[in-house]
């Protein structure tokens, strides 16, 4: 299961009993709140043309890209597209990826591994580089800087790992994720709404 998909479950879950409430909704000027039982996990879309805002118990993100931007962003719930979505982030750029330390111990893995077969690997390699990077408690923290670090300075008997500085540690930070998935359904309740008001007969 990818991090995506791992928030997807999340966000139904911990969204199963939030309502919407139209604080505003003027053409392209909008103002959804989402809320539940609960206090946390509340949010907001707010639109004005060629924007929409998302803000909530966390970061909050503007995304800029045509003039209605629930037309950009409507689609099945549960689909979100991260890596096209992130080019559209006017703020909140410096919250969508976070460093992982899951990642850190599946490079160090891979490229132990990879020493191994190349026949690089001294007698004594895997002790050690679990006893110096995957068993260091520094690299269950959130700090990039710290792993880099480390894996610079890795060395046993002459075996160090070949251009730590390209391998990516981070991925797509799960607030972030969960903000599209926010998005995403939020317009489609709003949809709904709309709809069910334009059935009754009566303006939404």
């Amino acid at each position: 299961m990818t991090a995506a998909e791992s928030i997807a479950d999340r966000f139904t879950r911990e969204t199963a009993g939030h309502t919407m409430t139209i604080a505003h909704d003027d053409g392209l000027y909008r103002h959804l709140r989402f809320r539940g039982q609960r206090s946390f996990y509340w949010f907001e879309l707010i639109t004005a043309p060629g924007s929409l805002t998302f803000q909530g118990d966390g970061e909050g993100f503007v995304f800029r890209r045509i003039e209605d931007m629930f037309e950009f962003f409507r689609g099945p719930v549960g689909r979100i597209n991260p890596s096209y979505w992130a080019e559209k982030l006017v703020s909140g750029r410096g919250d969508v990826m976070r460093y992982d330390p899951a990642i850190f111990e599946t490079e160090v893995k891979r490229a132990f591994v990879d020493a191994v077969r190349a026949g690089e690997a001294p007698a004594g390699l895997g002790k050690a580089v679990r006893a110096d990077l995957l068993d260091t408690w520094e690299f269950s923290t959130e700090y990039e800087d710290g792993a880099r670090q480390a894996l610079e300075a890795f060395q046993f008997e002459g075996f160090r790992f070949a251009d730590t500085q390209e391998w990516n540690l981070r991925d797509y930070d799960w607030w972030f994720l969960w903000a599209l998935h926010g998005i995403v359904w939020g317009i489609a309740q709003y949809d709904a709404a709309k709809k069910r008001s334009a059935g009754s007969g009566r303006a939404a």
